[in-house]
């Protein structure tokens, strides 16, 4: 019987051991320099190859050229090609999402729109990586580690939101938080694969993705919190236009200058 995966890691500039658990079964027992930037430099050169042909045309073969090492070191270190596409972007999201500082309260709805906004606005700039997410998100082989880890990309801080809605009585009582978040990441990519697939254009795809989730909630919450929902959703209709924030700040990691 194959041995449960174990959960993959968030990757930012991590401490040693947050790079370990990349392969399900074969947890590294020494770490090394080199093996450490082994690994960064194949998820390196993977996003790379992302940004520059998307998913379809990711090689293995090529990936391992690219980054000076062998097919079987890969595989003993990442296990699947879709692990290496995952970690290699969920690495570049958190590497982003680290340093950044919103100007809304998370555990409010603003804050979990001006998040979703600001999040999802980035994909006109990555189209690939976008793309490459929603087909491994979908993909029936994907490892179930490898789909929680790109859910939680999408919502991952939605479910404490969501625990701050119940703390405070906003929460309809048959909800979990679990299952909402679940539904959540899946309306959310759903919308986002209409969009790589051209089925709702650029001008329609913010629009359309707050309006979904917004009906979402207005299943699931009540009080302040579903008339502030009905309120969004009522203007999105009305003007085609989705709430401004201020602009988000961002805070470069320790030892950099900011550009």
């Amino acid at each position: 019987m194959p041995k449960a995966a174990r959960p993959l890691a968030p990757a930012p500039d991590v401490a040693p051991r947050d790079l370990l658990d990349a392969h399900p079964d074969k947890p590294l027992l020494y770490v090394s320099p080199l093996i450490l930037e082994r690994r960064r430099r194949l998820l390196r050169e993977a996003r790379q190859m992302i940004a520059d042909g998307g998913i379809e045309n990711f090689s293995v073969r090529e990936l391992c050229r690219r980054a000076e090492v062998a097919q079987r070191t890969l595989y003993n270190a990442f296990h699947t090609k879709d692990r290496v596409i995952a970690l290699a972007i969920r690495e570049a999201y958190d590497a982003y999402n680290d340093h950044v500082r919103y100007r809304t309260e998370p555990h409010t709805l603003d804050g979990m729109l001006d998040r979703t906004i600001a999040i999802n606005r980035r994909n006109f700039r990555v189209r690939n990586y976008t793309r490459a997410v929603v087909a491994i998100y979908f993909a029936p082989g994907t490892p179930r580690d490898v789909w929680e880890t790109l859910r939680d990309m999408s919502v991952g801080w939605v479910t404490g939101w969501v625990e701050a809605l119940k703390a405070r009585g906003d929460l309809q009582p048959w909800v979990s938080a679990e299952h909402f978040a679940t539904t959540m990441a899946n309306l959310q990519y759903a919308t986002i694969n209409n969009w790589t697939l051209g089925r709702l254009s650029d001008v329609e795809y913010l629009p359309h993705l707050i309006e979904r989730m917004l009906l979402l909630l207005i299943g699931a919450v009540r009080g302040q919190v579903r008339e502030e929902a009905r309120t969004h959703l009522i203007e999105i209709k009305r003007t085609g236009q989705i709430p401004t924030y201020p602009l988000p700040t961002w805070t470069p990691p320790e030892g950099t200058a900011a550009s």
